[in-house]
C-alpha cells in the first residue's frame, strides 16, 4: 500500500469518527443528522479495513470479516438518510429490511466472520470461482444499482410533489440531492473499475477521495444546518382522492374554456387578495380559498397556464419585489422577500435568479 493511499485512509477514518461523534452527540441536530452520523462511522470503519489488512495477523485481524461487507449497506443508508432528511419522518421497523444485502453477505460468508486467517485469505484473494463468493459479489454491487434507482425515483417524486403542491421550498435542496446521487454513481463506478477491470491503485485512491469528499462534506454542512434537505409541509399534504396520479392531470378532464375560466378566477383572487404573500400557501389551501377542487386547479394551471403551482405563485412574489426595486425602495432585500411570501433568503435568491436571470442585488443595482 502506497503512502498516499495510507494517508487518505487515515484521514478518512479520523474524520468519519469525528463527524460521527459530532452528529450523534449534538442535541441541536435532527434525526436525519444522527442517521448520517452512523453512516460516517461505517465509512470510517471501512477506511480502517485496508490498514488492518496491511498489518497482517495483528490483534485487530478478527475485525476484517465484520468490516469487509459493510459497504453492502451504504446504498440503503444513503437512501434512508435522504428520505428522512426530506420528510423529517423517523425510521420504521420495516426499514430494517434495507439491511438485507449486508445480512445476506454475512450469511454467505459466516465462516470468515470470526476467523482472522480465513478473513485475510478472503480479502487478499485475487479472484474466486466459489458459487457463494460469486453471489456475494452480485449482492454487494447489485445493491448499488437498486438504491441508485430508488434514490432517483424518490428524489424525482418529492421534487414533483413539492412543485405541484407547495408554494415555498428551496429548489437548491434538489440540486444537492442530485449531486449526491451523481457522487454515489461515480464512487461505485471507480470501485467496479478497480475490482473488475483495472487494478491500478490510483483508481481505488480516487474512489476513496470521492467518498471522503461526498459524505464528510455533506456531514459537516448537515451538522451546521440540520434542516439542510428538509422540505416543510411536504408530509402534511394529503393526496386529493380525485387526483390519483400526475398522469390524470396531464390527460385533462376539463374543456379548454372551463380551464381558462378557472385560471382567470384564480389569478384575480391571488392578485387582488395578495394570497401569494402567505409563505405556507399550498395547492389544497389555494383550491379551498378560491372554491375549486385540487384537481381542477392543478389541471388549469398545468394545461392552460403552462406552469406548476410553485412557479405560478412565485411569479407574483418576484413581481412584487421587482416593483419595489423599480421604485428605488431602500428596504433590505430579505425584508421585501419575506413580505412577498418567500420563506427564506436561499429560496428567494434561487427563484429570483431563475425568473429574472439576475440576482436580487444585481437587479437592484
Amino acid at each position: 500500500m502506497s503512502q498516499t493511499q495510507t494517508l487518505v485512509l487515515a484521514i478518512g477514518a479520523f474524520q468519519g469518527l469525528l463527524l460521527f461523534t459530532l452528529l450523534v452527540t449534538d442535541k441541536r441536530v435532527n434525526y436525519a443528522s444522527k442517521l448520517l452520523g452512523v453512516q460516517c462511522l461505517f465509512i470510517a470503519s471501512t477506511f480502517v479495513l485496508p490498514l488492518i489488512v496491511a498489518a497482517g495477523e495483528s490483534k485487530l485481524a478478527w475485525l476484517i470479516g465484520l468490516l469487509v461487507f459493510l459497504p453492502a449497506c451504504y446504498g440503503a443508508l444513503t437512501y434512508l438518510y435522504c428520505r428522512t432528511a426530506i420528510t423529517g419522518s423517523p425510521l420504521k421497523r420495516i426499514d430494517f429490511l434495507h439491511l438485507a444485502p449486508l445480512v445476506i453477505c454475512y450469511l454467505l460468508n459466516y465462516d470468515i466472520l470470526f476467523t482472522p486467517e480465513k478473513a485475510l485469505s478472503f480479502v487478499r484473494m485475487a479472484d474466486t470461482t466459489l458459487f457463494r463468493h460469486t453471489v456475494t459479489k452480485v449482492v454487494f454491487y447489485g445493491q448499488v444499482v437498486v438504491y441508485v434507482a430508488l434514490l432517483t425515483r424518490m428524489v424525482s417524486h418529492y421534487q414533483t410533489k413539492a412543485q405541484q403542491t407547495l408554494s415555498s421550498y428551496n429548489p437548491d435542496i434538489f440540486k444537492w440531492l442530485w449531486s449526491l446521487i451523481a457522487f454515489m454513481v461515480s464512487i461505485w463506478s471507480f470501485k467496479v473499475l478497480f475490482y473488475f477491470i483495472s487494478q491500478n491503485p490510483i483508481v481505488s485512491i480516487l474512489a476513496d477521495c470521492l467518498l471522503v469528499l461526498m459524505v464528510y462534506f455533506i456531514a459537516v454542512v448537515q451538522w451546521r444546518n440540520p434542516s439542510l434537505f428538509h422540505i416543510h409541509q411536504l408530509t402534511t399534504q394529503q393526496p386529493d382522492p380525485t387526483l390519483p396520479s400526475a398522469k390524470l392531470s396531464s390527460n385533462g378532464l376539463l374543456d379548454k374554456e372551463t380551464r381558462a375560466t378557472i385560471l382567470e378566477s384564480v389569478q384575480t383572487q391571488v392578485k387582488e387578495q395578495a394570497l401569494y404573500r402567505n409563505s405556507e400557501l399550498t395547492l389544497p389551501a389555494l383550491a379551498e380559498e378560491v372554491g375549486v377542487s385540487v384537481h381542477h386547479l392543478s389541471e388549469s394551471l398545468n394545461q392552460h397556464g403552462g406552469k406548476n403551482f410553485n412557479l405560478f405563485i412565485n411569479e407574483y412574489r418576484v413581481a412584487e419585489v421587482c416593483e419595489h426595486l423599480d421604485q428605488k425602495s431602500e428596504r433590505k432585500l430579505i425584508d421585501l422577500a419575506l413580505d412577498a411570501g418567500f420563506s427564506s433568503k436561499s429560496s428567494f435568491n434561487a427563484i429570483f435568479k431563475k425568473l429574472t436571470g439576475q440576482t436580487p442585488s444585481r437587479y437592484r443595482r
